[in-house]
């Protein structure tokens, strides 16, 4: 009866979202300020009606009633509780209505702000109960999750078993509060262009929930890439999978639009930027869910479904892009102000930084996509991988990361670049210091890794000579929010940029077959190994290696990488075991036994990853100094 009960609350949420768009159309009539509270009492109902149904779909997949196909199909009674629990978005339909749940809470988040301009305020709310009203049509005609067998399933098929992990509890809702986030910035920018004056309250209106978005979908990047480094096996944080890319592009574009809001907020100029990059970045998190859902793309991160969900999503995408950039092209016109501005000076910084940022997105997007096109229209089969990204990526990288260094030093209107140097003497002079060292420490290794650490050092060098530049300035010895929000952003980019440069381009592997008692050598470790034994865990039997971990001859830890085999769908997972220092991880997985009879060899990976926590660092000091500016926006409105 739960499942009856749950289908009733989704379709009575598509009716009434369909309100909000519907009753104005047919005539509906009345003062501004009940068409407002009209919209708020929509929002409410919406996300009270969907949390319901939401809440009916986990109960159904922690009693596990196998009676709904999307529960037989991604669960088994030999779950562990967690993952019972996990199972709800760990396929296509339950996903999708986490994603609604989701978007319905952001109107509803929005419905009780308080703020002047009422039409403006139920102008959002309209645009994004539309939106919820399309994404819940797709549920129920194409993604019902309510689905029921016949006859019911006596057990289930057991969820993927990539997906049963920790990681994977809190990944894909941090993606989604991103992903998702996003539909209130659209809602919002196109409240502002259905304004019939130039409104700029908007701006103000639009930080905190961009702060959100942004801050969110980093942490889901962050936990997605920590997932695929110790789940997947294989020894690297980021393949430039085309999921993976999916879920970067609006994360690059949501990126220039914080600095272009600053800008737009400061200066009152880039308002058309500011709404442009709202539109589309929301409209690059639909097409990565297109992407995504549609079966086009063979990834260990898609769902692969009947395609006519694609179609449908495709249609989604066309009306919600079509709308959005129709309304932008025709009403720009109201936000075009002076935009002109002087090269340099700390607006020419933003808006160089702003072009490199989009031109990496637009790379990222054609390797993604260029290979689908190949293979309709030409009927060629292409593979765009990570030499592609990396050779083509890196030379935009770099004046974007000098912008980045000199641009907070820079003035605002314009600067005079001999006066620019004069004021940084002594930091250039660290540069140099600090470059030399680093080449010392790296002048065997690859040209380009040398680049990018230096550049890396460069901004974490910069970012504390502001603070303390800064700091002695004030008289009250206290950092503003938004330049600590800045520094700390930035710090975590140079971390980044350390553990990434190190982990892609100097780590070292080992492959062989290992015997029993044999040590391997690698960097100043040495890994020998203990042998292999069979465990058996809540639903799946494993063989656990046991490898001793020593350096410098000092033993340090055993660790112990596995080979799981689940028992209900018969899939096989790696699991990797790692040690992590500062320096750099011990990297270990396991594969199969020799096949000569006489041999106790088993084949053996090892890696040793250069700097690879500090990309966890740098990823944390990113979220740190994002929610810092989250803080300091909401502080601003009240």
């Amino acid at each position: 009866m739960i499942s009856e009960v749950g289908l009733f609350f989704i379709i009575l949420s598509m009716i009434t979202s369909s309100l909000s768009f519907l009753i104005p159309i047919l005539g509906y009539s009345e003062k501004l300020s009940e068409k407002l509270k009209f919209q708020e009492k929509i929002s409410e109902c919406i996300f009270l009606f969907t949390l319901l149904s939401f809440i009916c779909l986990s109960y159904s997949f922690l009693i596990s009633d196998f009676s709904l196909i999307v529960i037989s199909s991604n669960s088994n009674s030999q779950l562990p509780l967690i993952y019972k629990f996990t199972g709800v978005w760990g396929n296509h339909e339950g996903s999708i209505l986490l994603w609604l749940l989701v978007m319905t809470f952001f109107g509803f988040f929005f419905s009780k702000h308080k703020m002047m301009d009422l039409k403006f305020k139920k102008d959002v709310l309209k645009i994004q109960s539309s939106l919820c009203f399309l994404v819940s049509l797709f549920v129920v005609l194409t993604s019902n999750p309510f689905e029921k067998n016949f006859p019911p399933a006596i057990e289930g098929a057991d969820l993927n078993p990539l997906l049963q992990d920790p990681g994977l509890a809190i990944h894909p809702p941090f993606l989604y509060l991103g992903y998702v986030g996003f539909s209130i910035v659209y809602s919002i920018a196109l409240g502002a262009l259905l304004s019939k004056n130039r409104n700029l309250q908007f701006i103000e209106i639009l930080k905190p929930w961009v702060f959100i978005s942004w801050v969110s979908l980093t942490c889901g990047i962050g936990l997605g890439s920590w997932w695929a480094y110790y789940e997947l096996g294989w020894g690297g944080f980021w393949f430039w999978d085309p999921v993976e890319n999916a879920s970067l592009l609006p994360w690059l574009t949501s990126s220039a639009l914080l600095h272009t809001i600053v800008m737009a907020e400061k200066k009152k100029k880039f308002l058309n930027w500011t709404l442009i990059l709202s539109i589309i970045t929301f409209l690059l998190s639909l097409l990565g869910t297109f992407l995504v859902r549609s079966g086009v793309l063979v990834s260990v991160h898609a769902f692969a479904n009947d395609p006519t969900r694609g179609v449908f999503i495709l249609i989604l995408l066309s009306l919600i892009s079509g709308f959005g950039l129709y309304l932008f092209l025709k009403k720009h016109h109201i936000f075009s102000l002076n935009n002109e501005i002087n090269l340099i000076s700390r607006e020419g910084a933003i808006s160089l930084n702003n072009i490199f940022m989009l031109s990496i997105s637009f790379t990222i997007l054609l390797g993604t996509i260029y290979p689908l096109f190949a293979n309709v229209f030409f009927n060629t089969k292409i593979s765009v991988g990570a030499p592609f990204f990396n050779s083509v990526l890196s030379p935009i990288l770099i004046p974007m990361v000098l912008g980045m260094i000199f641009g907070p030093y820079l003035k605002w209107g314009k600067d005079d670049i001999k006066k620019l140097l004069n004021r940084l003497k002594t930091l250039l002079l660290i540069f140099l210091i600090l470059s030399i060292f680093v080449w010392y420490l790296n002048y065997k290794g690859p040209v380009i890794s040398l680049v990018f650490f230096i550049l890396a050092v460069w901004i974490i060098a910069s970012s504390f000579f502001e603070f303390f530049n800064v700091l002695n300035s004030n008289i009250k010895k206290k950092i503003p929010l938004k330049v600590l929000a800045q520094i700390t952003a930035h710090i975590g980019v140079g971390l980044l940029m350390i553990g990434a440069t190190g982990s892609s381009i100097l780590k070292e592997e080992r492959i062989q077959f290992q015997n029993l008692g044999e040590i391997v050598n690698i960097k100043k470790f040495q890994v020998k190994f203990l042998g292999i034994k069979d465990t058996e865990g809540p639903n799946y039997l494993s063989q656990m290696g046991f490898f001793e971990i020593s350096k410098d001859n000092v033993k340090l830890k055993i660790l112990k990488p596995e080979k799981r085999f689940y028992n209900a769908n018969k899939q096989v997972t790696t699991e990797a075991a790692i040690h992590s220092t500062i320096l750099g991880d011990l990297y270990i997985a396991i594969g199969d036994k020799s096949s000569s009879t006489d041999s106790d060899a088993w084949t053996t990976r090892i890696w040793f990853n250069p700097f690879t926590i500090w990309i966890w660092i740098g990823v944390g000091f990113l979220v740190f100094g994002g929610g810092i500016s989250l803080i300091n926006s909401l502080k601003f409105r009240k």
